[in-house]
């Protein structure tokens, strides 16, 4: 159900700009209208979600921009904002709006890894995504296939193709014991999505054709 942001409320003209159009010699006086948001910063969000879901990345953006303005520090807004730049191919943006959610929450395993991969597909700061992301890999709970996944593509891209298929094979490894079915949001040890393990062979294989 789409959310309708019906913007309603106004304000009349106030006394000092109603006595400054009389002294103008205006003959007709109008009605000054200041629109108010009424939806929250959450609320904006899920709207930019369903904007996102639907394809249309500006309107999205629209709305995470909004939340924001309500909100500074919502962490989840500036993440979303991040990927709309990320999808956009704006790597520069999408790299400021990770930084800036990661000072919101520190080594939030989400912003990190979204930031390596702004670092991967613009080739600028490997070195330092791959710091940030060895650090939450081996921080309880992270031990995950997608995360893992990202970390073999980093250390690929810095020239370190040992440590790299080591990522990728534990990677696979706990992607294969976990059973590969289509699941969401899981944590470590939970069933593993189909996608994921085809994006871990397919890293697997490019790293082959690199370092044969």
């Amino acid at each position: 159900m789409w959310v309708k942001a019906s913007l309603r409320s106004w304000r009349i003209v106030s006394p000092l700009l109603l006595l400054l159009l009389m002294a103008g010699g205006c003959s007709r006086i109008p009605k000054i209208i200041v629109l108010e948001d009424p939806l929250t910063a959450a609320e904006h969000v899920d709207l930019g979600v369903a904007y996102e879901r639907k394809g249309e990345l500006d309107l999205a953006r629209r709305e995470y921009e909004r939340a924001l303005q309500k909100d500074r520090k919502f962490h989840r807004a500036r993440l979303n904002l991040g990927n709309i730049f990320l999808a956009k191919k704006e790597y520069g943006k999408a790299r400021e709006e990770y930084l800036l959610a990661l000072e919101l929450r520190p080594g939030d395993a989400e912003a990190t890894n979204n930031l390596s991969w702004a670092a991967i597909f613009s080739g600028e700061g490997i070195d330092e995504a791959l710091g940030r992301m060895e650090s939450v890999v081996s921080g309880p709970g992270n031990r995950r296939p997608p995360l893992l996944d990202t970390l073999g593509v980093l250390r690929m891209r810095a020239n370190r193709p040992g440590p790299a298929e080591e990522a990728f094979a534990l990677a696979e490894t706990l992607c294969r014991q976990a059973g590969a079915a289509p699941r969401e949001g899981w944590k470590e040890g939970e069933p593993c999505p189909n996608e994921v393990l085809r994006e871990i062979e397919e890293h697997r294989r490019e790293l082959r054709r690199r370092f044969p």
